[in-house]
């Protein structure tokens, strides 16, 4: 599968629609793994983009959303960022939430985090492996669930080569706000 031309901003107070309408289109297994439900309203939306900082990731042709990102910190843990990520249906296995948490950990690195950290279904197998990918990951177990952390410092080189070095480009399939200098 050809990787679509897509465009990563971060999400504004009028994109609702488009969030909406990106909802609308993924399965119920998907806003359940990632919301812990299957009906998101815009108060969530609000509460989200309130408490994190949220881009959309958009498919250049027809500028659909196709993945929501989320970078925030966690209340009581200093240094420590929640990320959430969730990409259509129709683009699983094609390397975007890949590129999507491996940009969001340079960002949030580069912003003086020490810690990513992911509560995610035990089962949710996409997750863990994007994760992994990052580099050494802690796993605790809380029920059904894991909390998954990542030390930054361990983020894999190759990873960060990829997304964070200053003179370098984000892959070429995806057009990603830089992290900060």
């Amino acid at each position: 599968m050809t990787a679509p031309a897509l465009a990563t901003r971060e999400a504004r107070p009028g994109d609702w629609p488009l969030v909406d309408a990106f909802h609308q289109r993924c399965s119920t297994e998907n806003l359940h793994r990632r919301w812990g439900r299957t009906v998101i309203g815009r108060r969530d939306w609000d509460r989200l983009r309130s408490a994190a900082t949220c881009w959309i990731t958009t498919a250049a042709g027809n500028g659909e959303v196709i993945a929501l990102t989320s970078l925030g910190p966690l209340r009581h843990e200093p240094g420590c960022v929640d990320l959430g990520l969730q990409v259509a249906d129709a683009h699983h296995g094609s390397g975007i939430g890949t590129a999507l948490a491996h940009r969001a950990a340079c960002q949030a690195r580069a912003a003086g985090a020490y810690t990513l950290a992911v509560y995610t279904q035990a089962t949710n197998a996409a997750m863990l492996a994007v994760l992994r990918s990052l580099g050494a990951t802690r796993e605790r177990r809380d029920g059904s669930h894991l909390d998954v952390r990542l030390p930054l410092h361990r983020l894999s080189p190759s990873r960060r080569l990829l997304c964070c070095h200053r003179d370098q480009e984000a892959p070429t399939c995806l057009n990603l706000p830089r992290p900060p200098r």
